[in-house]
């Protein structure tokens, strides 16, 4: 059991200095880091599993009886392992599955930023929602049936009127709660919308109500958890995107134009491509949600990814012009009661911010 702790050792320190090499070459290698001292953690523990069965040892050559593998020492510094032929042929099945699940789950990227970063690029989306003005922190947008709230205007529907959209205030409310954020105590993820409509939202704000002070207080004071959410939301996302792609034949486009976005050439984050992410699906969603269509069409960030030209060499720009397409056909296709049109300026100003870093 000495020598075999020596193995798992071998394992956890090999998966360390691999994740090591991938932070400095690979660009996509940031969630790589975890995943393998993960990998190494989980094959050396069921090595010393295996162990536990071992009948006889030898000085230089030793072999785990009732184990698939063979152990041998060559020198102090040096262990590996063999594999039985007849273990391998007997589990190919298991191991192929296995492989092509660590595969997948090495490719699925986490963004990470530093607080400086993630409150920066809040700053930005709340500049485009809000204005950055305290007094858009609580709002409800005229001819819309929801309130929209927070930094990112997260919507927040009523109990009479929900709609097929996506709503993102509960679950924002339920992690600053997580993260130790304290409500005003008539305030819970399970509340629906305190106004039932636009014009009695617009009474308490006028009338600065006891509600509408203390929500917009708390919304002020949360600034940087929401932000902290917002960056949750695209890593938890962008998984389910890419395996939607690839259900429709477009993973490869999604994964190349997202990583072009978020990457730069030598493999640093781009904080530009962070914030585009960032702002698009918390501005009009992932686009993978069958309920949010109109005539069978989409206007998430899956449909601008996937309509991005490979040959514009600014990802940037390229994010932009398949953007504006895809929110001008938005226009055109949603139903004429919406009056989406009155919108269309707003939303390509808030596409112009992509352009200027």
């Amino acid at each position: 059991m000495r020598r075999l702790s020596f193995v798992v050792c071998h394992l956890k320190e090999v998966g360390s200095r691999q994740s090591a090499v991938g932070r400095r070459k690979v660009p996509s290698c940031k969630s790589h880091v975890a995943s393998s001292a993960a990998f190494g953690d989980v094959i050396g523990n069921w090595l010393l599993v295996i162990g536990s069965v071992a009948k006889q040892r030898k000085p230089k050559s030793f072999t785990v009886h009732h184990s698939p593998f063979i152990i041998r020492e060559r020198s102090f510094r040096f262990r590996f392992l063999i594999p039985h032929s007849s273990f391998l042929i007997k589990n190919l099945p298991i191991l192929c599955i296995f492989l092509v699940s660590f595969h997948t789950a090495l490719g699925a990227s986490e963004l990470k930023l530093s607080d400086t970063e993630a409150n920066r690029i809040a700053h930005k989306i709340w500049l485009n929602e809000g204005s950055g003005q305290r007094r858009q922190l609580v709002w409800w947008n005229k001819g819309e049936e929801f309130a929209s709230c927070g930094i990112g205007h997260f919507i927040w529907y009523t109990k009479d009127k929900p709609m097929w959209f996506r709503e993102s205030f509960p679950p924002m409310l339920r992690f600053l709660i997580a993260h130790g954020a304290q409500p005003p105590r008539w305030l819970s993820p399970e509340t629906h919308c305190i106004w039932k409509s636009y014009e009695e939202w617009k009474r308490a704000k006028a009338k600065q109500t006891k509600r509408m002070r203390e929500l917009t207080e708390f919304l002020d004071r949360t600034k940087g958890l929401q932000a902290r959410f917002m960056l949750q939301r695209l890593n938890r996302a962008y998984p389910k995107i890419l395996a939607y792609a690839k259900a429709h034949g477009q993973g490869r486009i999604v994964e190349s134009n997202y990583r072009r976005l978020l990457y730069r050439k030598e493999g640093s984050v781009d904080p530009q491509g962070a914030y585009i992410l960032i702002d698009y699906i918390n501005f009009k969603g992932d686009g993978i949600n069958k309920s949010e269509r109109y005539r069978g069409k989409g206007w998430g960030l899956y449909q601008v990814l996937t309509r991005m030209d490979p040959k514009d060499p600014d990802p940037h720009h390229a994010f932009y012009v398949a953007a504006k397409k895809v929110l001008t056909r938005l226009i055109r296709i949603a139903p004429p009661e919406r009056r989406l049109w009155r919108f269309k300026q707003g939303w390509f100003s808030r596409l112009d911010t992509y352009l200027k870093p």
